[in-house]
This record gives C-alpha cells, sequence and structure tokens, in this order.
C-alpha cells in the first residue's frame, strides 16, 4: 500500500465516524451528503426533493452537548506548576503553537474533540533549523496508520497533513503530504511525502527519543494494541439524524396542509373554475364544490414524537456528570472517592497527564533535563456557591466544625479562590504576618 493510505484499523475508526463528521459539520454537511441521511420518498419528484432538501435543518444537540461538557474544565484556566522551571512553563501557558494559542485553548479543542471521536491527539514538532518548539491539536481522522510495541508505546505513525502554498505569482493552491514518524529504541526518525508517494525528506533524526504524539481518550479503558476509543456521543448523533429527519417530515406536511385543496363533484370537465368574490360557479343538479383539509391529526403525533426525542437529548451527556465512586483514568491517574467522579472529569485527568508529557518534551527541545511540570485542571463540577451554602460554610468555620485548611479547600472548590492558591504558602503568609 502506498504511503498515503490508511490502514485498515484506521480506515475503520474512519469510516465508524463518518456520521459523527456529518452532524459535526451541521446543516450545511447534511444537506450535501442528500438522501445518505435525508432519504427521497417514493414518488417524490427531484424537484420536490431539492426543495423538501433546501428547508431541512439541524438543531445540532449533539454539538450543543460536546461544548457543554467540554466546557466544564476550562471554568477556569490551566495552571502549570514547576519548582525548577516556572518560568518556561508560564511562557508555552501563554502560548504553546507558535500562533499565540493558549495551553488552555489547545487542550479545549482537544478535549472537545475527543468527546466526539473518543479520541484526540497532541503532536509536538519544532523546525528543522531549530526555533521554538511547539504542539498543536492532531485530529485521528489525520492518523493514516500507526505501530505500537508490546508496551503499547508508538513505533510508527503516518499523518495527512494539509496546506494551503503559493501557485504561481498570485494564486495558491491546496497540497497534501505525509508526515512519518519511526522509532528504533531510543532513536526517532521523521520522512515527508508528497500525497503520490514521492519522498520530500527521508529518515532524518529528531530531537526526541519518543514518538511525539500523545492520545487523549475519553474511556478509561483502551483495548491494547489500538489507538482509539469509542466516541461516547455516537448514539446521540444518530439520534440527532433522527431529529433531522423528522423534522424534515413535520415541516414537509405543515407546509402541505396549509393550503386547502379544491374538490368538486358533479360540474363538467370543461367547466371554467374562477375564485374570488366577483364570481360565481355554476354546475348541474347535485353538483359540489368544496375545500379539503388536513384534519391536522398526524401533524400532532408528529409534534409530539419531536418533543420526545428533543427531550431524551437534552438531557443526554448527563450520566458524563453523574459521580460514580473513585476513577481510574486511562493514564493510571485516580479521582478520590472525596472528588467529583465522573466520566467528563476523567477525561480531564486524562488531558492533564497527556499535557504534561507534551510539555516534557518540549522541555527536552529546551535541553532541560527532568522536568517537573504539574498540570493542574479543574475536575469540580456543579458545586454550588450559593449565598446559603458559603453562609453554612463561614458558621462551620466559626463554631470550629471545620478546620481552616477544609475550609479554604471548600472555597477553592467553589471557584472563589484561585485554582493555583496554595493553602500550605497562605499559611506560611499568615504566620509572617502575625510575627
Amino acid at each position: 500500500m502506498s504511503v498515503s493510505q490508511r490502514t485498515l484499523r484506521c480506515q475503520k475508526y474512519y469510516d465508524d465516524r463518518e456520521l459523527i463528521r456529518a452532524v459535526r459539520g451541521g446543516t450545511e454537511a447534511l444537506r450535501n451528503a442528500g438522501i445518505k441521511y435525508l432519504p427521497k420518498e417514493p414518488g417524490e419528484s427531484a424537484d420536490s426533493y431539492k426543495r423538501r432538501l433546501a428547508r431541512s435543518f439541524l438543531t445540532n444537540y449533539t454539538d450543543k452537548t460536546a461544548k457543554n461538557l467540554a466546557s466544564k474544565p476550562f471554568t477556569r484556566p490551566i495552571v502549570v506548576k514547576s519548582e525548577r522551571f516556572q518560568e518556561l512553563a508560564d511562557e508555552y501557558v501563554k502560548a504553546v503553537d507558535g500562533k499565540g494559542t493558549s495551553l488552555t485553548g489547545l487542550s479545549s479543542t482537544v478535549f472537545e474533540d475527543a468527546l466526539w471521536n473518543g479520541s484526540s491527539f497532541i503532536a509536538v514538532d519544532c523546525a528543522v533549523q531549530g526555533g521554538r518548539p511547539y504542539a498543536y491539536h492532531l485530529s485521528g481522522d489525520h492518523i493514516l496508520g500507526y505501530r505500537l510495541d508490546e508496551d503499547d508505546r508508538l513505533t510508527e505513525i503516518r499523518i495527512q497533513e494539509k496546506a494551503v502554498v503559493g501557485d504561481g505569482e498570485w494564486g495558491e493552491k491546496e497540497v497534501t503530504r505525509v508526515r512519518v514518524f519511526k522509532r528504533d529504541g531510543e532513536l526517532v526518525t521523521w520522512s515527508l511525502y508528497n500525497e503520490d508517494g514521492t519522498a520530500i525528506v527521508v529518515d532524518q533524526a529528531f530531537a526526541l527519543k519518543e514518538v511525539p504524539v500523545v492520545a487523549v481518550h475519553s474511556s478509561a479503558v483502551v483495548a491494547s494494541g489500538e489507538l482509539f476509543a469509542a466516541p461516547p456521543l455516537k448514539d446521540l448523533a444518530f439520534m440527532n439524524l433522527q431529529h433531522y429527519q423528522e423534522s424534515s417530515d413535520q415541516s414537509n406536511i405543515l407546509r402541505i396542509a396549509r393550503v386547502p385543496v379544491l374538490f368538486a363533484s358533479g360540474v363538467a370537465d370543461d367547466a371554467a373554475i374562477a375564485i374570488g368574490s366577483e364570481y360565481a360557479i355554476k354546475g348541474e343538479s347535485g353538483a359540489d364544490l368544496k375545500y379539503v383539509e388536513h384534519s391536522g391529526a398526524a401533524i400532532g403525533a408528529g409534534r409530539d414524537s419531536l418533543k420526545d426525542l428533543e427531550a431524551k437529548m437534552q438531557s443526554y451527556g448527563s450520566d458524563m456528570l453523574e459521580n460514580n465512586g473513585a476513577v481510574e483514568t486511562a493514564t493510571g491517574r485516580s479521582l478520590r472517592a472525596g472528588e467529583t467522579n465522573n466520566r467528563v472529569a476523567m477525561i480531564a485527568l486524562n488531558l492533564a497527564s497527556a499535557v504534561e508529557r507534551v510539555l516534557g518534551w518540549i522541555a527536552y527541545f529546551n535541553k532541560v533535563a527532568e522536568p517537573d511540570f504539574n498540570v493542574d485542571i479543574n475536575t469540580e463540577y456543579g458545586i454550588n456557591s450559593a449565598p446559603e451554602e458559603l453562609t453554612a460554610l463561614a458558621n462551620a468555620r466559626t463554631m470550629g466544625d471545620l478546620s481552616q485548611e477544609d475550609y479554604l479547600q471548600e472555597l477553592k472548590r467553589r471557584g472563589l479562590l484561585r485554582n493555583d492558591f496554595s493553602i500550605s504558602d497562605n499559611q506560611d503568609r499568615l504566620t509572617t504576618e502575625l510575627t
């Protein structure tokens, strides 16, 4: 097979997410797909179908759910702490991709993509001539093939890259290339190919000892030898497609029902029928002329069906925020029983571990040995900071029923203290002030 072809596993990943890509693309993507997602009815003319398709639109509950869940870990910015390299950490927190994107912004994009596709990726690179290393989001859609060793570490990955380049003096064109990373022990090389397989650069030494791609999974369990997890919102995407189709039917039947049909019986075939207050229609004895209208029963049933489906979609995803006891993440970091333990928090910790690994690679490019970056990401969702609760906490502290440390921890959980607030540092400062 050629370097630009997908392997069977990557092709299956791509095919399995065809509906997800369509729903993610919104109304325009579904309309462009035509009869694939909005079937043409038997006897429906091409012109009628074209008009019905142009009137159909997607109310994107899947996108709304993904964005809502993905916003939870980023109600507070990501904080990176380092005992020895805080200045480097601060630099990359502000701009991590060389284009001004913050670490929180990149992480938010990766997190939302993991909700859609099950897995998302962060890659690290640096200009051949040196310069500032950078990290960027890599979608699973652009992974053409990969190989893992017995420890499920990447030994090879092929990535599809698209870029707009100059074409002549004024024009431009899109080109597709394939970047390949290979690892043999601790030696990593990279190559670059045109889409037709011709080599641009082959087997150039790479500065890192690992293939610079790390996965962020939406599941705690990923099968050994696999790089992708199942998409958690796929069932919601199917419901959203059903809603798109039923909404199209409902809109179409309403359009038909709004126009009454003139019914005539006992009138000569060649009789002239004109509608208006200045006209009269003359018929034979027993002739009948009347408007026939839709009873509306089917319209009501269709509306009820849409409402039921909308209620299901609006509640979908809430289980991902439900606490279920201690949770082990895919990267081996645990959510403690006292924390908000849910699937969204689990993905957030997977992301935090991935970001720590990415920052370690960036540190290696910067000739930093033994980096000690610690990534703090919000895993507390839905915690109430109503005045009554804050008053109850303050009273418990005043009465001596709550320690100072626990009181400050609760304030931090509710976002009243910054997420890099250190209770121990605060205690040290208080001690200094008292002396």
